[in-house]
């Protein structure tokens, strides 16, 4: 089909074009409102602004395709293949991206409020600055990808994969992560206030400087990580591992440590007045500089391996 031709009938009503072959067409600024290209062969074309609202491309092939700008709020792109595409400043809010291939594709800028990406793949996907707001990335790959400065608030990313994912200056406030895998992601200066934690993998991510207060970090494996000038006052860290973290200067005020694995951890310079570290371990553990005034410790194994079994005032 060639694109005059569906211009042509575009304009004259018909709406239906699945499995329509436009192989690098040029459709850039075409208002294509509630088309129906599902299936259809659309690599390397040019949709650069074109309207597509509502439009219908389930499983349609935009590989390598350009379509910076458009507009494809509440479209319908269950299955689509999108690898290497031009998303930058695209609108997919309230799209449904549902098991879709967006490998390697920008979407730098792009408008992703409440959309559905449930078990998308977005390796090594650029997103910075892009908005993700109460988004579904339930069970999405993301590991590589760039969300330097990306929106996430209220996001909800459960099993999601995140693994050495950049995630620097990104906004994760009240983000549901409960079991992500955050291995070795970048998280330095990142918003995390209120976000749950619950279970994650984050060993050897870093979170220098990092908003953390309040967050749900129970059970989370945050093994090597570093917390280098965290706010971390009122987190909740019961049970988790931190053995050989790096908590420099961290506010760890109020925070609860019970039974947190602090082996080997640096906690040199950390404010820790009134956290709890009921049974936690702190064997090797280095409190350089630390004052432990006011720090319930009953039950924790001191650094020297000693048991204090004293209750703190």
């Amino acid at each position: 089909m060639q694109v005059d031709e569906l211009l042509s009938l575009y304009a004259g009503g018909k709406r239906t074009f699945d499995r329509a072959i436009l192989h690098q067409a040029n459709l850039n600024h075409a208002d294509l409102a509630q088309i129906n290209l599902s299936g259809a062969n659309l690599s390397g074309a040019g949709f650069s602004g074109a309207n597509l609202q509502g439009a219908d491309l389930r499983g349609a092939t935009l590989t390598e395709a350009n379509l910076s700008h458009a507009d494809l709020q509440g479209a319908d792109l269950r299955g689509v293949i999108l690898v290497y595409a031009d998303l930058r400043k695209v609108n997919f809010r309230k799209a449904n991206l549902t098991g879709a291939d967006l490998t390697h594709t920008n979407l730098t800028g792009a408008n992703l409020r409440e959309t559905n990406l449930t078990a998308t793949e977005m390796e090594q996907a650029i997103l910075r600055e892009a908005d993700l707001t109460l988004a579904d990335l339930t069970l999405a790959e993301l590991s590589h990808a760039n969300l330097s400065g990306a929106t996430l608030s209220g996001a909800y990313l459960r099993g999601a994969g995140l693994i050495e994912t950049r995630l620097s200056g990104a906004d994760l406030g009240q983000a549901n992560m409960r079991g992500v895998n955050l291995m070795g992601a970048d998280l330095q200066a990142a918003n995390l206030r209120y976000a749950t934690l619950a279970g994650a993998n984050l060993r050897g991510a870093f979170l220098n400087s990092a908003d953390l207060r309040e967050v749900n970090l129970s059970e989370a494996n945050l093994r090597q990580a570093n917390l280098s000038q965290a706010n971390m006052i009122g987190a909740d860290l019961r049970g988790a591992n931190l053995s050989k973290a790096t908590l420099r200067g961290t506010n760890l005020s109020e925070a609860i440590l019970t039974g947190a694995n602090l082996i080997g951890a640096n906690l040199s310079e950390a404010y820790l007045r009134g956290a709890n570290l009921i049974e936690a371990i702190l064997t090797a553990a280095n409190l350089t500089g630390v004052d432990l005034t006011g720090v319930d410790l009953n039950e924790t194994v001191m650094p020297n391996g000693t048991l204090n079994s004293e209750v703190s005032p």
